[in-house]
């Protein structure tokens, strides 16, 4: 490696950490509410969006996960 110039994303084993070592693309736990999570999921996917399944299960909301453009997972689901 050249250390006569910044490092780059990419130019060591360091590429997949982010600030201080920590890694990137972590699953977050966070959790959006949305009114309409079937919509919602419908217009993520309309931009190209890499969603999970809407699940639809007895008793609990309409929700899905996905992905940030840096990996990080997050889960919308539909406000009661």
């Amino acid at each position: 490696m050249d250390h006569d110039r910044p490092t780059r994303l990419g130019d060591d084993d360091r590429s997949a950490a982010g600030p201080q070592g920590v890694p990137a693309g972590v699953e977050t736990g966070v959790r959006l509410a949305s009114r309409d999570a079937a919509a919602a999921h419908q217009r993520l996917r309309d931009r190209g969006v890499d969603v999970g399944e809407l699940l639809r299960w007895a008793g609990v909301p309409p929700m899905f996960a996905f992905h940030d453009p840096d990996g990080n997972g997050l889960e919308i689901i539909q406000r009661a």
